[in-house]
């Protein structure tokens, strides 16, 4: 049986991770030869405006047949598993009650449960729509089709927007992934300032990545696996195995205590959310890739957010870098007939993209003009007017206006990808060191 849960958060607190966890250690304790497996983390679309945070929904997996405490008899045995599966499904919908931020208006809780027979049956219909709810927006009656297309038990709570993600991250294919391994603190701490030896972090970071990535900032010297509001989560430690994840939290010292750890198998860092698209194609929420060429120089405005257009024949559209990235910096070096690709997103503003990477396909050249050298005094000539020539203005030799010399200026960009700094970055943007992946 598959379970699945999402929406149970706010920006105040809590995480669904958590109730995850809480749920399988309860499940794990009541039954000791449950097979649960590794619990699964799936980002979905960053740009929707209805998350409450990472936008990020948890799934997991039971399987009875494993377990040799069941009876031996066929009829005893399904009896006793039908018996479990309802108290498994009792104890899944007390915990989200009990946890879940209801009085939140944005929390609005779903979980579901669905049988091996229909997942296998359905995966095709469950990826097409992890693949559009994890770079467009989906609705929530349109998860409600999904749903009852698959025969899958729901439980929806307020509107149940939560429905979404059960269904998007059980389609989930996993074509890339990742790990996390969050550290939960305990309850007397929640909201209170999160302690770890930053050197050691670091220590870890020299020695593990890139196969762990995104812990520190090197060039502000700070640490970025820790969230920074009311959440049950002190830290969360991302690599490309469950080996890497492991080893790190083993090098790690707290200066706090730790209530529980949990491993996830996700699609963070995979860039599963971007989807190739011409400009004309886009609407309001996408996630995509887009190519173009820049048709208007950068302007920069307060806080250092840069904004330039481009064009690739279909339409064009005003893009944006802003200020809290290096990409800021990036941008505001491009120039016109600059060939760029660029992924990212829209948000809330429907005519504007905002940029998770930069790639630099091609360059423009771009020119200085300089007045000619009098040959005979070896001084710069003077400009005697548009299209006029030049004059020395020691010996008063006039030369003609086509001598004017124009110098080819060097680019201080080149023709590679740019990313995001930590700290900055989406869950679901793939960082240049996971490009040999």
């Amino acid at each position: 049986m598959f379970i699945a849960l999402d929406d149970t958060d706010s920006t105040e607190g809590m995480c669904t991770t958590y109730l995850t966890t809480l749920i399988l250690r309860k499940l794990r304790n009541k039954y000791p030869n449950l097979n649960t497996g590794m619990p699964n983390l799936v980002r979905l679309n960053p740009n929707i405006p209805y998350k409450t945070r990472g936008n990020g929904a948890c799934w997991f997996h039971i399987d009875d047949n494993n377990d040799n405490n069941l009876s031996n008899e066929k009829k005893e045995k399904e009896k006793e598993m039908k018996l479990r599966k309802k108290d498994i499904k009792t104890i899944v919908l007390e915990f989200l009650k009990k946890y879940s931020l209801f009085e939140d208006e944005n929390t609005n809780p779903a979980c579901l449960f669905l049988d091996d027979k229909n997942f296998d049956k359905n995966f095709e219909i469950l990826n097409k729509f992890y693949k559009k709810a994890v770079s467009q927006l989906c609705t929530i009656e349109e998860a409600d089709e999904t749903g009852k297309k698959i025969n899958a038990e729901v439980y929806k709570f307020k509107n149940g927007r939560g429905i979404i993600g059960c269904l998007g991250g059980l389609g989930c294919d996993f074509a890339d992934l990742t790990y996390e391994l969050l550290v939960y603190r305990t309850e007397e701490n929640f909201g209170k300032e999160r302690k770890i030896d930053v050197e050691s972090v670091f220590k870890m970071h020299e020695l593990l990545y890139p196969e762990t990535f995104d812990n520190v900032n090197e060039e502000e010297h700070k640490l970025v696996f820790m969230p920074h509001g009311k959440d049950p989560i002190l830290c969360g430690i991302r690599g490309n195995s469950v080996d890497v994840v492991n080893k790190a939290f083993s090098m790690l010292k707290f200066r706090e205590e730790i209530s529980f750890m949990q491993i996830f198998r996700t699609n963070q860092h995979t860039d599963a959310h971007l989807m190739p698209k011409k400009i004309s194609e886009l609407k309001q929420y996408d996630a995509a890739i887009i190519e173009g060429t820049v048709i208007e120089n950068p302007k920069r405005i307060e806080k250092g957010h840069t904004f330039f257009k481009i064009s690739d024949g279909t339409a064009n559209i005003t893009c944006a870098a802003y200020g809290v990235t290096c990409l800021k910096n990036i941008a505001f070096n491009l120039v016109k007939e600059d060939k760029v690709r660029l992924c990212g997103g829209i948000e809330s503003h429907k005519d504007t993209f905002n940029i998770e990477k930069i790639e630099i396909i091609e360059l423009a050249k771009i020119y200085k003009k300089e007045n000619p050298i009098c040959p005979n005094c070896k001084i710069r000539m003077k400009s005697e007017g548009k299209d006029k020539g030049f004059q020395c203005k020691k010996c008063k030799l006039r030369l003609k206006n086509d001598t004017v010399r124009f110098i080819e200026i060097p680019r201080n960009l080149k023709q590679e990808i740019y990313e995001v700094e930590p700290g900055h970055r989406r869950h679901l943007s793939k960082q240049l060191c996971r490009y040999k992946i």
